[in-house]
């Protein structure tokens, strides 16, 4: 007879940034690490160290360890280590306090200045904003930089941010001009890096130390931040640190940041690296804002087996949460926020990700997920599931979507992705599954975008987008937007039984083949499915110049073996095979209210697989279908009041399905 062995119950190690060991009712001093017991201590990582050294005399004793309520500060990230990990029956588990206040922040309040503002800095100011902006003492651990950033560029899109800002209502920003919108460029200089501005404040930013002009300067799909590096304010001619890509046209969108005579609304902020001094006009005038002073709040490097519960992580100047060389770390009804970095970014790791949480006010994408070996088809099983997702690429404008997956083998699952101006999903590589999300309002500010993107390679095939729900993504005047996006020849995708409702092109297949468009519903979304040739066409050199993108990422992978041919029949030899001919599988798909199909740039309907679509004709809503809200379209029928479609959608109402507070059960 077996007897079941019950786990001896976890020590628990509770971090009180107010030493207050009576209100656990443990002990503390130094006692507590004579021996393993219950103890309190004052900061995260020396709970950490206790456990080590706990560990070290009795390592199967699972020890927890629980953050007490309110804020818990942070000068440097804090660090897991191989000597962190808990083991697969017993993971380390770190977690909040059960109503959801303790907090990791990466900020400290900022002091008055003892003098106020400086003389010579009060001149400058608008007159308008002198008796509202106050004068803090910049600390040394703030980072006083020459710059408040790095330039943002198409090659350096995670440019660092040196300064951060922010209160109680989130991150506060450089004294811009406009404050809503953007200036447009009057006329450009033969220099590529120059442009004359069509407003006359130019000689008020005369003198800037740290002067910034970002925008949209060629392209609007493509958002760069420089230096300002020479101005003459009569000719109102302004010259940036280094040409924009492809450089500058005339009517391009900008605005200047960073300049002292444009501090003339609550939440801006300048910054005087001379005097030491952050002039802010704050939101809230009672408190007292707070800068950054640590790149990040926790950094997990080759630990395994580790759980995080029930925190929020906010405040710092780059990702919040960085986890490399790890297995099976896992964040669990967490809030991330507030950062000019990302919320979160997994590399080189397994079995790890985010779940049951929020992400919010970040400055580049939010999540960044890479693992698995391409070469091998080996799945990493990073994951990101049960997530609101809102407010992020603040900064980084372009190019800096919610979840980013890269490698084998992710899974992106049960999300509500939303109302922000950037995309939502980019792809790359093999084998991910995009499934059961909600995506509404994205892309509000973005052009030639889709709200899940991915391009340009061939060989990045297998992934699966099911069962998502894309809902009210539609272009701003003059743009142009799509729902899935498959650029410039990506191929070997399923799209299939999405729902689809007031999108901009919501299936956008740009030079690709074998992909599977199947038993998707598209409502009010036309053209429903784009394809083209691209490459038989404008694109054509993509695929002829072996240099180009395409053909570098065909190389670099290994079509011709065993395995990938096995995978993905038809890869190694699609150079031999008409590369630029647009093949690919369009059936089962229901148009209610949208056109269906759009053929250009040299495809042809004949090359397509289609059958047993229906729609647009004749199809309608039952009578009795509910007035608003997803379970609207669970029904369509055709003109004989035949079924023609018919699904339970309740569960891609992820607004309603997700719980609003993050905060998961405390882990044993």
């Amino acid at each position: 007879m077996q007897v079941a062995v019950r786990a001896a119950e976890p020590v628990v190690i509770t971090v009180d940034p107010s030493g207050d060991a009576s209100a656990s009712g443990t002990t503390s001093g130094a006692t507590q690490k004579r021996a393993v017991g219950n103890a309190v201590v004052t900061t995260l990582p020396e709970a950490l160290s206790l456990r080590r050294t706990w560990r070290r005399s009795d390592p199967r004793r699972p020890i927890a360890i629980a953050l007490a309520p309110g804020p818990h500060r942070l000068a440097e990230p804090v660090r897991f280590g191989p000597e962190d990990s808990g083991t697969a029956a017993d993971p380390l588990v770190v977690r909040g306090s059960p109503d959801g206040s303790s907090r990791l922040v990466g900020s400290i309040p900022l002091q008055p200045a003892p003098d106020g503002i400086p003389a010579d800095l009060l001149a400058r100011l608008p007159p308008a904003a002198r008796a509202q902006v106050r004068a803090y003492r910049l600390p040394v651990s703030a980072g006083l930089e020459p710059r408040i950033q790095e330039p943002r560029t198409l090659a350096q899109r995670d440019a660092r941010v040196n300064l951060a800002v922010f209160d109680g209502a989130g991150a506060l920003w450089p004294a811009r001009w406009p404050n809503q919108g953007w200036a447009k460029v009057s006329a450009v200089s033969g220099d590529a890096a120059g442009f004359t501005a069509s407003d006359g404040r130019v000689a008020g930013w005369r003198g800037e130390p740290d002067l910034w002009a970002e925008g949209y300067w060629h392209w609007d799909w493509l958002f760069e931040a420089f230096p300002v590096v020479g101005l003459e304010g009569a000719a109102k001619r302004l010259t940036l640190g280094s040409q924009p890509y492809e450089g500058i046209v005339p009517g391009a969108r900008y605005r200047i940041v960073h300049a002292l005579a444009e501090l003339d609304a609550p939440g801006e902020w300048w910054r005087d690296v001379g005097w030491g001094v952050l002039l802010v006009w704050p939101r809230d005038p009672a408190a007292a804002p707070e800068v950054a002073v640590t790149d990040g709040l926790v950094v997990v490097e080759g630990a395994s087996h580790l759980r995080l519960s029930g925190l929020t992580l906010e405040q710092a100047r780059g990702d919040l949460v960085r986890v490399a060389d790890a297995t099976d770390v896992v964040l669990s009804g967490v809030t991330l926020r507030r950062t000019p970095g990302r919320a979160l970014s997994i590399a080189r790791a397994t079995a790890s990700g985010l779940e049951r949480s929020r992400v919010a006010e970040t400055g580049i994408g939010a999540l960044h997920l890479s693992g698995g070996d391409r070469a091998a088809l080996s799945p990493a099983g990073l994951f990101v599931r049960d997530c609101r997702i809102r407010d992020y690429a603040q900064l980084a404008r372009t190019q800096s979507p919610a979840i980013t997956l890269e490698g084998v083998g992710q899974v992106v699952e049960g999300n509500y992705i939303h109302d922000t101006d950037e995309y939502a999903i980019l792809l790359r590589g093999n084998a991910h599954r995009v499934a059961w999300n909600e995506i509404a309002r994205v892309l509000s500010g973005s052009t030639d975008s889709g709200a899940i993107y991915s391009g340009r390679d061939w060989t990045a095939r297998g992934t699966v987008i099911a069962h998502n729900y894309l809902h009210d993504i539609r272009a701003a005047p003059g743009f142009e937007i799509k729902g899935v996006y498959l650029d410039d020849m990506a191929s070997g995708f399923t799209v299939r039984d999405n729902l689809f409702v007031r999108v901009d092109q919501p299936v956008f297949l740009g030079g690709g083949r074998d992909n599977r468009v199947a038993d998707n519903l598209f409502v009010e979304s036309s053209p429903a499915i784009h394809v083209d040739a691209r490459g038989r066409t404008w694109a054509r050199d993509t695929i002829t110049d072996m240099q180009s993108e395409l053909r570098a990422a065909f190389a670099a992978m290994p079509v011709g073996s065993k395995l990938w041919r096995a995978r993905y029949p038809g890869l190694a030899t699609i150079l031999q095979d008409d590369p630029a001919a647009a093949r690919n599988s369009l059936t089962g798909n229901v148009f209610l209210g949208s056109d269906p199909f759009r053929f250009g740039d040299g495809a042809r309907a004949d090359e397509q697989v289609r059958s047993g679509n229906r729609g647009p004709d004749g199809l309608h809503l039952p009578a009795d279908a509910p007035a608003q809200g997803v379970a609207r379209f669970g029904t369509v029928r055709d003109a004989a009041g035949a079924v023609v479609w018919r699904a339970d959608l309740a569960r891609l109402d992820r607004d309603a399905q997700l719980a609003p507070s993050p905060v998961a059960a405390p882990a044993k």
